[in-house]
């Protein structure tokens, strides 16, 4: 069965999920600094990876660094 064939009212049903969309799950984290080591590589990757035509390869090319 192919991913976009579900839909999450029918697998919430099905498995008995509770879905909490509260905003704000964050908001209490503190905000961190990024090191110098992901910015250089998020400069080098992001523009390759936005153009890359399947969401898979963009995502692995901003992660798999």
């Amino acid at each position: 069965m192919a991913y976009s064939d579900f839909k999450l009212n029918e697998v919430s049903q099905r498995f008995g999920l509770t879905v909490n969309e509260a905003s704000g799950m964050f908001a209490d984290v503190p905000e961190a600094e990024c090191s110098d080591l992901l910015v250089t590589i998020l400069g080098e990757n992001v523009d390759l990876a936005v153009a890359i035509n399947t969401e898979k390869a963009r995502s692995e090319m901003i992660i798999s660094p």
